[in-house]
């Protein structure tokens, strides 16, 4: 079943996960976006490898550290949306630069005035920790309000990818605002949740939800370690081949927004880690309206999806590897080698 299951995954469901992880792309845009800058905007960006700041993450709209998008001149927003895009699948990339325009909706739906810049759609930031290199161990931020990337690259590839949160507010954008009424821009993921939990029988429905409520957010929140019950919920030798497949499904849409070659290799170490040792969680209603939650996860994968606040229409959702987030194998090798 493993293989059937990973050839449909990187076959038919997801062709884009058959290249290989090679930086080159990210690591050129990242050189190319420092030498434009200042010393003193440098120094905003750069932090030390080991800097605490590297596991200080925040999906909500709170102060950061890191260099302000907003000071950069137009040619150098151009070669950071380079270093965006190169950090992720082209699917990441669009659905990230949705998310930014969110913020526009959100100004208008809490009636800021124009020149308070709390909802401001490029208040993100970019962060790097190490030097850029070919033959060095490094890592980098991007970073605002819904939009959370982590990275960490050695030996001309990228190492982690995660954590990987994307979120949206509102979920679905009601009637007179800057984005079209009915934009949904994570729709998929919560489409495909409730047709998941819809499809189950009785049994596996009474296993897979755990709790008649969702929880506010995500349960892992903004962590430096995730941790998870391993036993909770419905296992995936308790599904159907069709459900299973339905599951493989879901758990790609999430990791596709990686860059595609570590988007293979992380599917490829959760079907190592052994797809019997998936599980499905949900919490909540089990429909639109209704605060819901749902959690995929083995001893490497994590991913949380959430949608209870502001009326239940505002999602957060993440991708954790439980046994490599921030790059912790790359940090371990650097210690060694440095020390």
């Amino acid at each position: 079943m493993k293989n059937i299951i990973l050839f449909l995954l990187l076959g038919t469901i997801a062709p884009c996960f058959g290249q290989k992880n090679v930086n080159t792309e990210v690591l050129n845009a990242s050189k190319e976006f420092l030498a434009s800058l200042s010393a003193d905007l440098k120094s905003e960006a750069q932090f030390d490898f080991g800097s605490p700041e590297r596991k200080t993450w925040f999906y909500t709209p709170v102060p950061r550290k890191g260099l302000d998008y907003r000071k950069l001149s137009e040619q150098q927003k151009i070669l950071a949306k380079n270093m965006l895009k190169a950090s992720l699948s082209e699917t990441g990339y669009k659905t990230a630069l949705a998310i930014m325009q969110l913020e526009g909706v959100l100004k208008v739906l809490e009636k800021l005035p124009k020149e308070n810049d709390r909802r401001d759609p490029e208040k993100y930031f970019f962060s790097f920790f190490g030097t850029p290199d070919q033959n060095e161990t490094w890592a980098w931020r991007i970073e605002g309000h819904h939009l959370s990337l982590n990275y960490s690259s050695e030996n001309g590839k990228i190492d982690s990818a995660t954590p990987l949160f994307f979120g949206t507010n509102p979920a679905r954008v009601p009637a007179n605002m800057p984005l079209p009424e009915g934009t949904e821009v994570l729709k998929d993921e919560t489409a495909m949740g409730f047709a998941f939990i819809n499809a189950l029988n009785k049994i596996q429905h009474d296993k897979a939800k755990i709790n008649a409520k969702a929880p506010y957010d995500v349960v892992s929140s903004n962590s430096a370690l995730a941790e998870i019950k391993q036993n909770e919920g419905l296992a995936f030798n308790e599904m159907t081949k069709t459900q299973q497949v339905e599951l493989m499904k879901l758990i790609s849409h999430h990791i596709k927004r990686s860059p595609k070659g570590f988007a293979k290799e992380l599917m490829l170490k959760t079907e190592k880690a052994g797809l019997e040792n998936l599980h499905f969680v949900w919490m909540g209603g089990e429909k639109w309206g209704e605060g819901h939650y749902y959690r995929i996860h083995n001893t490497v994968l994590l991913i949380e999806y959430d949608c209870t606040q502001n009326g239940n229409n505002h999602v957060h959702s993440v991708v954790r590897d439980l046994t490599n987030d921030w790059g912790e194998d790359v940090i371990a090798n650097h210690i060694k080698n440095d020390h």
